[in-house]
């Protein structure tokens, strides 16, 4: 504390000494003189002096705090000549610079700044002038690539990986550390979250064609929310231009896999100025529909303890006919206000709507039933953000302040499962161990007889997930000047949010294998009973003829067969408005007498239901002190208190058996508070100006997932006979995880060379937390060992438990980043039409996890039938590393302009990971490497107009993962699946 004590002081010391020298202020806006484009990130200083700035994203500059006197203002860019313009500076006056710069000359020959080439020399700017470390995507850059969303676009960037659903990424990871560590914002305003129980937000829900660029910041300064450990991610949109500025893309496409036209892509962006480019409107707007059906293949299998073997169970063909749309809408008003600032009023909203049929055939090898399995999803994902945001100037000091409202909601308006069963069954009973002889050997042996394949189970789920952050912030900032050489900022502020998240979920099923459970009434709304009407349904013949149970030919239509990886048959299809109109049908089923219902609840299925309200509040004081144009220095600290209730559930007794008892959850309430202090320093020095070094120490913080930290215990068994016990419990006594985070970086630009940059990071995590995922155990000890305060209600049972615990010893992750883009406008010929642009990183992790240590005792004397062993579980903790993290990952792009024409192929990779860690075995899901080849092609028509094609997917590479046993350092097939290639053509307008 002594050394936060003297920090402040002297930053405070800093806010005295600007009332020793007059100050003024030097304003204006950075353009192309050819094409008049503002240039984000050109470099704006007075010659002789430590005072400076580098433009924003609209192109506009400000210097505060510079003693009056005449100088000279120097503007460069990168791929342009530097200007110098005199200025006058007078006391408590703003002096307006309009700077004009002209690409540069190489050989006699004028650069031509093509649309690509102007939006990386933005981005480089961006990142060469920031005082920390930062990593920029142009708009040009973003929309030369043919990403399917706001995710795949960030995962251009060094550094950043990425996981994916539905054959496009949702979420990205920073360093391979899991998108919950890594805020998200748009203008530096949150996006709430979408993740049923983490930290996480699904990018799917915005497109990236409204989008102005994207700035990732590896490391972060005091005046940014502490809970960033790996880096934040912020979403930009410019201001209103002042020409009238009109945008549209229309875009169809074609699918392979499903051989299929049926695609869309429709994006609309409008911006103008008006009275007097005073007020500036800027709206946008798009429309999507795209396919992302896929096919998969999956084997489970088990481990015979006894002959030290794994034996196949199940091989399961799956088809999955998905369609995706997704629609957005942003309204942007901008206002100049009379002290030289703005305000700006935002609103942003996405969504993303999936509905999805699912055909699974399941062909187990113990000689059981053959199961059908189908299941209609439909899932609707919503963000919308909106905030009031001002940058004003009075009296000497730099006001920024803001309101602002986020919310998310995530639901399953429609999620029905059936599963039918051949009760023949397969032709007698199989073994396999070599995976490789599945498909062969085991299709044939199913019977196929469908009239005979009765309804066996139908599910019906709901899950509403629903986050809402309202948020209120001040930051005060003043330049102060101890000569023309020594000047520097100091700024204060303040953070007050509120977040509330609530997360309910359920289940009712129907044993329909058992006879009876079919109902042929129903309970009427007004609480009499009646017979169901199938009147007029594709049911009508079979209600008619008495019902009972529903083979599965009654929810065919003709739709048809399929080879999955043109290999093995899966059929039969069925009519998803079938399996609809029979949930619909039978919801209400009872018998005759009122007291038997069809539908059946699951009170297990809600143990991650929840309530939560969190609030923080933050203080920061930071410090920036610049030495000529050389050295920057920035120290300060950040303070965030928690303070959270929690409300959830817990069951008095186990429950089990069939069926299942409803109304045995009950509310519990507790509430977790915590402060923590994150003392910040950066270091910059640029011996040259194009060349930078960066060094920063910080602390950050990251909290845990929100079904993590709740007080709550469930117990008993699945609505499945013999499904095993398990037990789910929360830790109110978890701690937030914190983390001193040490970044070195230097970048250095030269024309010929391009862009090089080289970042080291090491972070030392403290409290990192951790699930015990389905632990078999029997009485309290492990509950005790982590602290769980209750008890366990199974007796000598012996059960599964899950759990969240906070590791005691650290977790560390360390790594680095390689950055190269160059333009080869300096090749003769054809070949100065060349761009290339490539990254990669490296990055390694140690945790420390809880497994279950498989030990084994033998029983001598022998028993009847001889010697025995017994074999059981303790707990034991072993160091890995974290989940989610591939250890390399990267990008290359190489593309190539010439007149009007542009084309681009891209390559990313990202080695294998950690799915998830399970205590069983030390057994992990390792999802496969992944690489992806993409080609887009540009052909400008007119000055405003151009075609393009895109190629998505073009290697039609398969995803997947696999088991991995590390106790025997087995690894067994899992699961693969493919989405096929995906064609996107259309036209690009601009007025």
């Amino acid at each position: 504390m002594k050394n936060c004590r003297n920090i402040c002081i002297f930053l405070f010391t800093g806010i005295l000494m600007t009332a020793v020298w007059g100050q003024g202020t030097l304003t204006g806006i950075v353009t192309d003189s050819l094409s008049g484009e503002t240039l984000p990130g050109a470099n704006v200083i007075l010659q002789g002096t430590s005072l400076g700035s580098a433009s924003d994203i609209d192109g506009e500059f400000r210097i505060d705090g510079i003693p009056a006197g005449s100088y000279t203002a120097e503007t460069s860019y990168i791929g342009y000549k530097p200007v110098r313009i005199p200025v006058v500076i007078n006391d408590n006056q703003v002096t307006y610079m309009a700077a004009q710069i002209k690409p540069d000359i190489i050989e006699g020959e004028t650069i031509y700044i093509t649309a690509q080439a102007l939006g990386q020399a933005a981005a480089i700017n961006q990142q060469i002038r920031s005082n920390t470390i930062i990593n920029v995507v142009s708009e040009e850059k973003i929309q030369e690539l043919p990403d399917a969303n706001a995710a795949e676009a960030v995962g251009r960037l060094p550094g950043v990986s990425i996981t994916r659903a539905g054959g496009e990424a949702n979420k990205v990871l920073i360093r391979g550390m899991q998108s919950k560590f890594s805020p998200i914002t748009i203008n530096g305003v949150r996006i709430a979250d979408t993740d049923e129980t983490g930290r996480e937000v699904d990018l799917s829900t915005l497109s990236q064609n409204s989008l102005a660029g994207i700035e990732l910041y590896k490391a972060v300064t005091p005046d940014r929310d502490g809970d960033a450990l790996s880096g934040t991610i912020n979403l930009v949109t410019k201001k209103a231009p002042e020409a009238r500025d009109i945008k549209t893309k229309i875009e169809g496409g074609y699918n392979h896999l499903m051989e299929s036209f049926d695609q869309y892509d429709l994006s609309f962006r409008y911006g103008e100025r008006f009275f007097d480019n005073i007020l500036g409107v800027q709206v946008t707007g798009n429309l999507e529909k795209k396919i992302r059906s896929n096919e998969s293949i999956d084997v489970t299998d088990r481990f015979e303890q006894a002959e030290n073997i794994y034996f196949i169970d199940n091989f399961t063909p799956q088809f999955t006919d998905e369609v995706r749309t997704r629609n957005g809408f942003s309204a942007l008003f901008d206002v100049y206000t009379p002290d030289e600032g703005t305000v700006r009023i935002n609103t942003v909203y996405g969504g993303t709507k999936r509905d999805y049929l699912t055909h699974q055939r399941d062909y187990p090898l113990s000689g059981d039933a053959v199961e059908y399995d189908y299941r209609q999803r439909e899932q609707d994902i919503k963000t919308l953000t909106s905030s009031i945001i001002g940058e004003n100037h009075l009296y000497g000091f730099d006001l920024n302040w803001g309101l602002s409202f986020a919310e998310s909601k995530s639901e399953f308006p429609f999620d029905y499962e059936m599963i039918f069963n051949e009760n023949n069954g397969m032709q007698g009973t199989v073994t396999f161990t070599d995976y490789e002889e599945i498909p062969a050997k085991l299709i044939p042996l199913a019977r196929n007889n469908f009239a005979q394949a009765n309804q066996a189970w139908g599910y019906f789920r709901t899950q509403d997930n629903y986050e809402r952050e309202r948020t209120a912030f001040l930051d005060i900032a003043r330049d102060y000047s101890f000569s023309i050489n020594i000047s520097g900022e100091i700024k204060a502020g303040t953070k007050y949010k509120v977040k509330d998240r609530t997360n309910v979920t359920g289940e009712e099923f129907s044993p329909y294998y058992l006879d009876g459970t079919w109902k042929a009434n129903e309970l009427a709304p007004d609480g009499t009973i009646r017979p169901k009407n199938f009147s007029g349904t594709p049911f009508e013949a079979w209600y008619n003829a008495g019902g009972g149970f529903i083979p599965i030919d009654q929810f065919f239509a003709g739709a048809g067969t399929r080879d999955i990886y043109d290999t093995y048959i899966l059929t039969p299809f069925v009519e998803k408005e079938r399996l609809k109109l029979w949930q619909q049908l039978n919801r209400y089923g009872i018998d005759p007498t009122g007291n038997i219902k069809e539908i059946w609840k699951n009170p297990l299925y809600r143990v991650n239901d929840y309530d939560i309200a969190e609030h923080v509040s933050a203080f920061y004081l930071m410090n920036t002190l610049q030495i000529g144009q050389q050295v920057t220095f920035i120290a300060g600290i950040r303070s965030e208190h928690e303070y959270n209730d929690y409300d959830a559930y817990y069951m008095k007794a186990r429950v089990g058996g069939f069926p299942l008892p409803e109304n045995v959850l009950f509310d519990t309430a507790s509430f977790a508070a915590q402060t923590v202090f994150l003392p910040n320093f950066h270091f910059a020095y640029s011996p040259t100006e194009y060349l930078k070094v960066r060094l920063a120490a910080y602390k950050a913080l990251a909290r845990p997932d929100f079904n993590m930290r709740i007080d709550r215990y469930v117990a008993g068994r699945g609505a499945v006979l013999g499904s095993p016990f398990v037990v789910e419990a929360g830790n109110i006594g978890l701690k937030t995880a914190e983390a001193w985070n040490y970044e070195f970086n230097t970048s250095v630009f030269n024309q010929n060379v391009g862009l090089i940059s080289v970042s080291a990071f090491y972070k030392h995590i403290d409290n990192m937390y951790h699930m015990l995922n389905r632990f078999g155990t029997t009485g309290d000890s492990v509950l005790i060992r982590f602290g769980i305060g209750w008890e366990s209600q199974m007796g000598g049972t012996s059960y599964d438990l899950t759990l969240p615990y906070s590791s005691d010893k650290p977790t560390k992750v360390w790594g680095l980043e390689f950055e190269h883009q160059i333009n080869f406008h300096f090749l003769p010929g054809y070949l100065k039409g060349l761009v290339l642009s490539y990254n990669f990183a490296v990055v390694r992790s140690e945790t420390y996890v809880f497994v279950a240590q498989l030990d084994s005792v033998f029983y001598d004397p022998p028993g009847p039938i001889g010697p025995t062993w017994r074999y059981f579980n303790t707990l034991a903790e072993v160091k890995t590393k974290l989940e989610g993290q591939p250890e390399f990952f990267g990008n290359i792009s190489l593309g190539y302009d010439i007149g009007g024409f542009s084309g681009r192929i891209s390559v990313f990779h990202q080695a294998e990971y950690n799915n998830a860690l399970r205590a069983t075995r030390q057994s992990y899901t390792i999802n496969k490497a992944f690489t992806r080849v993409d080609l887009a092609l540009k052909q400008r028509i007119t000055k405003n107009i151009s075609l393009y094609f895109n190629v998505n997917n073009l290697t039609n590479v398969e995803e997947g993962n696999y088991n991995y046993d590390g106790d025997n350092n087995i690894r067994r097939f899992n699961r693969s699946e493919k989405y096929g290639t995906t064609l996107g053509f259309g036209i690009f307008a601009e007025i």
